[in-house]
């Protein structure tokens, strides 16, 4: 067995070959240490210098403190997801602030729209009825249910009962909201001073405030000035119909 030894350099490396009194005087200097791996030919593997100390001349030495395992690394969530938590539990309160402001606005917005374009629908008809008061210096009745003991056979007119039939289909098939619309549309006279009327009752809005309720024209016959009104809450009337 030669007497030709190696050690192990921190770097991962081996230094050698060397005598045995080389490898004690490096032990001596404290360039290398009882825990240090050293081999020589012979031997099965490397092992600590400790545990050779009496073959090199070396006095004996405890054998190398075991190091304790290193703790496992701690979990946690990674930067991205943290971000993203703290993003998300902000966003949840303002998104419902949003809605909440956002919703009943829209809502609002979709319902005067429809509102407008049933009134924009029922200029036909306000024609008509102009039309037919100028020709016949009377108002045309197309339903004897607003008028009490008027008689429908007494004075109609075709063209005010086909812009009657058109709003109705118009404004329940082709609204902005599919199924708003009138419900009802009449026309006839009121006292005193012989004014014409128009009157639209309103469905599917789903609204309490316009289901049921009713648009309302009235005819001066003196300035041929049509008046708008109706029983609407007025935040959904246009301008025009405001009381």
């Amino acid at each position: 067995m030669t007497d030709t030894w190696f050690h192990t350099t921190p770097d991962g490396g081996r230094s050698g070959p060397m005598r045995a009194d080389d490898l004690a005087r490096l032990f001596q200097a404290g360039r290398i240490h009882a825990a240090t791996p050293v081999w020589r030919e012979g031997m099965a593997d490397w092992a600590p210098l400790s545990s050779v100390a009496s073959t090199l001349g070396l006095p004996a030495m405890p054998p190398p403190v075991p190091r304790p395992p290193l703790p496992p690394p701690r979990r946690g969530l990674h930067w991205i997801w943290i971000t993203v938590l703290v993003l998300a539990v902000v966003a949840v309160p303002t998104l419902a602030i949003l809605a909440a402001i956002a919703f009943p606005a829209y809502n609002d917005y979709r319902a005067r729209s429809g509102v407008v374009e049933v009134v924009a629908h029922a200029t036909p008809l306000r024609l008509a009825v102009q039309s037919a008061h100028a020709q016949a210096g009377r108002c045309p009745i197309t339903t004897s249910s607003r008028v009490p003991g008027a008689d429908r056979a007494a004075f109609s007119n075709a063209d005010v009962d086909a812009a009657r039939a058109a709003l109705l289909a118009h404004a329940r098939v082709e609204s902005l909201l599919t199924t708003q619309g009138a419900l009802e549309v009449t026309a006839g006279h009121i006292d005193p001073a012989d004014r014409c009327e128009i009157m639209v009752r309103l469905q599917g809005f789903e609204l309490a405030a316009i289901d049921g309720q009713v648009l309302t024209w009235w005819l001066d016959p003196d300035t041929g000035h049509w008046t708008c009104g109706g029983t609407i809450t007025d935040r959904y009337l246009p301008a025009a119909c405001r009381n």
